[in-house]
């Protein structure tokens, strides 16, 4: 029974870890549904402040050009929770900040991000507020997020650079049978870039910067009054188009002690 909570457990984290930040490379399913014949329709960008800009200013950075209703459409495959498409649309703009919105066949979320001196940061799992809530398999789980710190992407990223990205997390997983696990961890990510690379996905062949990122997930989940400690570790390659933004990652991690391996590419993209 213990062995198969845990491998719940781990389910669960990998499913919302993975859904993190799209921007950095691997979303992970929010639901099990097959791949969609068709790329879903995008959601509508909100108008926003028209005092600020459209782009520049702290926001600014050339591997991934904030702009007010920029939007990207990828596919992933071969993750645990199945195939699918999913759109990302930036649909708000503030001078220190935007929202991005993600639309997958039957779910939307929103995450906030932060425009810093040394780059843009992600400050939430990938859902509106500070909250991150998923299901799979007859399970839910609800994570709130705290203590960000560090840099998802660098203002600039210089040949063989690297930088690191944290967060705190707390939340709770709800099984069948109304059982549920209170939990608190860590998410720590080391990021590297590796060079350029002519990169060809189904949107086109860009010229790329290669980044190399390696995640660590530690989470003590107490389950019937007993500590599950759990540990998730992986490493991905994502690639970066100059003025276009994320175009490729490919995410190899265990999922409840079985490997795999996720690639995300872009279809298609609309930069005002």
């Amino acid at each position: 029974m213990m062995n198969r909570t845990k491998t719940a457990l781990v389910a669960a984290f990998i499913l919302v870890i993975t859904s993190a930040c799209s921007a950095g490379g691997g979303v992970g399913a929010p639901e099990t549904s097959p791949l969609p014949k068709e790329s879903q329709s995008q959601p509508p960008a909100s108008q926003g402040d028209p005092n600020i800009p459209a782009t520049g200013g702290l926001c600014g950075n050339d591997l991934y050009p904030i702009k007010q209703g920029a939007t990207w459409t990828y596919s992933s495959t071969g993750g645990p929770g199945g195939d699918f498409i999913y759109t990302d649309t930036i649909t708000a703009m503030r001078p220190d900040g935007f929202t991005l919105s993600t639309q997958f066949s039957e779910l939307a979320r929103t995450q906030e991000w932060s425009c810093e001196t040394d780059g843009l940061k992600a400050l939430e799992l990938g859902n509106s507020g500070a909250t991150a809530s998923i299901s799979a398999q007859g399970m839910t789980a609800e994570f709130t997020t705290s203590d960000v710190s560090g840099i998802s992407l660098p203002r600039e990223v210089q040949p063989g650079m690297q930088w690191q990205y944290s967060l705190a997390m707390q939340g709770v997983l709800a099984m069948p049978g109304d059982q549920q696990a209170q939990s608190t961890g860590t998410y720590s990510v080391t990021m590297q870039e590796m060079g350029r690379e002519t990169i060809t996905v189904p949107a086109g062949a860009f010229e790329a910067v290669k980044i190399q990122t390696n995640y660590n997930i530690q989470v003590a989940a107490e389950f019937q009054g007993i500590q599950v400690p759990i540990t998730v570790s992986g490493s991905s390659i994502v690639w970066y188009a100059s003025g276009i933004g994320y175009i490729k990652s490919i995410e190899n991690s265990d999922f409840g002690d079985a490997p795999y391996t996720v690639t995300t590419e872009l279809l298609s993209y609309s930069i005002p």
